[in-house]
């Protein structure tokens, strides 16, 4: 469920996601047009079996915290066995330096 979302100054979305017994995500990542992706998740309910998060190079992972780059870096949650898992998903896209735009300093 998507809870927030704004395309300036910075763009950003906010979900509530919720896994039911059986729902998975196949690895994959999620490429963006323009600038470097971000994502932090925070478990806020964990499935009594299965659900795990799955990615090969976290910025910072966490027993609840996992912040990543879902456009450079591919990820999962394996299957929910048992249980719903919960998790407050936060992301932005933050413009690369080299596409930012600098003004020659007049003299």
């Amino acid at each position: 469920m998507l809870l927030l979302q704004s395309m300036w100054p910075l763009p950003f979305d906010v979900y509530v996601l919720r896994f039911r017994t059986g729902s998975e995500i196949a690895p994959h990542t999620d490429p963006v047009s323009i600038g470097r992706h971000f994502r932090c998740n925070v478990v806020i309910w964990r499935a009594q079996e299965g659900g795990e998060f799955v990615c090969a190079a976290p910025i910072f992972a966490s027993r609840r915290i996992k912040l990543f780059r879902p456009d450079a870096c591919e990820h999962s949650v394996t299957r929910v066995v048992r249980g719903t898992r919960y998790v407050l998903s936060i992301g932005w896209v933050r413009r690369s330096d080299s596409l930012s735009a600098r003004r020659p300093r007049s003299s």
